[in-house]
């Protein structure tokens, strides 16, 4: 008998989702592979099919939203290279904005207070290359350890805006979000950066 990769695939966001709602909650350290069984409805063999374990579970759930996050700043920092005009840059941030938003659940808990530190590097370390492409750009005085400083400094607080911002709804709009990123760090890493 065969498997449906549509129900294989539902079985795993359904586990996912249970245990994200555990882990928003408490820590992993404090989660068991039956609390998250039950919720989700399914057996621990079933979970077993899936899953080595709960850490095999966040990474893989990590690993999702770093590419797809990823994938959208790359997808954004491309279409300023066609125009990167102020406009076109706070559009392109309220597109990241939104995934962001989109992803909410997750990206808050990560984010957050009580989040998962290697998390927020791992993304880091992916979106710098990009800003360093896109944003910097080749024309610099600056050395590459001055401009690996001032990304840090400049994701750093874009993240934590950003965390904020979802964790307070509804007191920034995302055009505002988009504006205050635009201006703190893109525009100042390219001023900084010349």
């Amino acid at each position: 008998m065969r498997k449906r990769p549509e129900k294989t695939e539902q079985t795993k966001a359904d586990i996912k989702e249970a245990f994200w709602r555990l882990y928003a909650a408490k820590p992993i350290e404090k989660i068991t592979v039956g609390e998250v069984c039950e919720l989700a409805g399914y057996n621990r063999g079933t979970f077993y099919l899936h899953f080595h374990d709960l850490y095999d579970l966040i990474a893989n759930i990590e690993a999702e939203l770093l590419s797809g996050m990823t994938t959208c700043v790359e997808s954004c920092m491309k279409r300023l290279q066609r125009d990167s005009s102020k406009l076109s840059c706070i559009a392109a941030c309220k597109d990241v904005v939104l995934y962001y938003e989109r992803n909410k659940s997750y990206i808050t808990v990560l984010l957050g207070e009580d989040g998962d530190p290697s998390f927020v590097y791992r993304l880091k370390d992916n979106l710098k290359p990009l800003w360093r492409e896109y944003v910097v750009g080749e024309v610099t005085d600056r050395s590459e350890s001055e401009i690996d400083l001032l990304l840090e400094y400049a994701l750093a607080g874009t993240l934590f805006m950003i965390s904020r911002w979802l964790a307070n709804p509804g007191t920034t709009s995302a055009p505002q979000l988009a504006h205050l990123i635009y201006d703190c760090s893109i525009k100042d890493v390219r001023t900084r950066a010349e």
